[in-house]
């Protein structure tokens, strides 16, 4: 099992909202996080009187920016202390047109992985094979499947012509897919298909599995591509 994975280090946050004065000239839409990041910084960077402040707002770094106005800071442990001091002596100068509500470290960000099987679901791997080929405009047969996942999926054992013939009908089966004369489809919302036969007249339903023998009246659509 592969241990946790940092993705960002520590980081500043700066809580910001905008000023009244700058809702009622109507500035709704919310502005960027790296716009606000350099607004923040050449605020700082620009207190000339304050060197300290200055040379830290110089070394920061864009870490992120979360919706309702909270930008994520990184810089040197030392830049980022001579920021918290300047917060708590109200030195901390806001980007022009917001005021900062609060500052707060934020820890380091990391990620648990989550391991794989080493199984591959065939029925899986045909659908996606199927749906890939199907937008590419290539014919799907039996054989040509196979060349695909000969090509495209180098990890899976390639299955027999009675396994690969077996699952296909059990996707069929399962309204995953159908067969026409033009090969293998993936069914969609939009798929259906349109018997005349008395008993099932005007009605859509679903193909049924692909060993069975199909109806002469029987065509399938698909909405979308216009196959029939």
């Amino acid at each position: 099992m592969a241990g946790p994975v940092q993705l960002a280090p520590g980081s500043l946050a700066l809580v910001l909202c905008r000023l009244e004065a700058q809702k009622a000239a109507g500035g709704a839409e919310e502005p960027g996080g790296r716009a606000m990041f350099r607004a923040f910084r050449r605020a700082n960077a620009r207190c000339f009187w304050n060197a300290r402040l200055a040379r830290a707002a110089s070394r920061l770094a864009f870490q992120g920016w979360l919706r309702r106005g909270v930008l994520l800071v990184q810089a040197p442990p030392a830049c980022l202390q001579v920021l918290r001091d300047a917060w708590r002596r109200r030195a901390l100068r806001p980007p022009r047109g917001f005021r900062i509500r609060a500052v707060g470290d934020v820890f380091p960000v990391q990620m648990n992985p989550i391991a794989q099987s080493q199984f591959i679901p065939l029925a899986e791997v045909l659908c996606c094979a199927i749906s890939d080929m199907n937008a590419a405009q290539i014919v799907v047969t039996q054989e040509s499947l196979l060349e695909h996942l000969m090509k495209h999926y180098p990890g899976i054992a390639i299955p027999s012509q009675d396994i690969l013939y077996t699952t296909l009908g059990i996707l069929i089966k399962e309204r995953k897919i159908y067969h026409t004369g033009e090969g293998y489809f993936i069914v969609t919302p939009q798929t259906y298909f349109i018997t005349n036969t008395t008993t099932q007249e005007n009605k859509q339903v679903f193909p049924s599995e692909e060993s069975h023998p199909m109806p002469t009246s029987m065509t399938y659509l698909d909405a979308e591509s216009g196959i029939q």
